[in-house]
């Protein structure tokens, strides 16, 4: 039986390669979102009427370091190359990143929430998502926040993505009209009261 402490884990290539793989996948992922985020948050200069963030996505740019250590340290563990000493450095600044992460985040989201407001925004609750890291849904009027919509809000939202990539900032009547056309068909389906 070995009692030894400092037992070492083998990768097979398969496995190490499979990671390294993934993780590139989530780093290309990360900058599609990234750009279709700085995108979104540009609307506020087009003065669009809904703007979808998540203050999560641009902060996360602080973890990407961390996904090249990982990397690295699955390479060197492949090829044998990286110390036991160098290993725990590159955990340590893993694990260091992750509160990192979270200091920029609240940072950036009372930031992004004040700009917001100088810029006339305001949230708009019952459209946005209730779970952490879930859009937030900004509007250049709160007239366009209604309880009303919840059960209708994702159509609702794909509507006012429709109308701004046709050019259209829609009046609040229009807005109505669909927002009542769209509860109809809802109570229709589900037939509810």
């Amino acid at each position: 039986m070995n009692t030894s402490s400092s037992q070492d884990v083998q990768l097979r290539p398969a496995q190490g390669i499979f990671f390294i793989v993934l993780l590139l996948l989530v780093i290309a992922g990360y900058v599609y979102s990234l750009f279709s985020e700085l995108s979104m948050l540009a609307r506020v200069h087009e003065q669009g009427i809904l703007i979808k963030v998540r203050t999560s996505i641009p902060p996360l740019l602080i973890m990407m370091p961390a996904l090249a250590v990982l990397i690295r340290g699955i390479a060197c563990r492949l090829l044998r190359l990286e110390s036991e000493q160098a290993q725990k450095k590159g955990l340590y600044f893993i694990i260091v990143s992750f509160p990192v992460f979270l200091l920029v985040w609240a940072v950036y989201s009372w930031q992004l929430g004040n700009w917001f407001d100088d810029n006339g925004y305001t949230e708009c609750t019952w459209y946005s998502g209730a779970i952490l890291g879930a859009p937030k849904i900004m509007l250049s009027d709160p007239g366009y926040c209604v309880k009303q919509g919840y059960q209708i809000r994702i159509e609702l939202i794909d509507w006012f993505e429709t109308q701004h990539n046709s050019g259209i900032n829609p009046s609040l009547e229009a807005f109505t009209q669909k927002q009542q056309q769209l509860l109809a068909d809802y109570k229709k389906r589900f037939d509810l009261l």
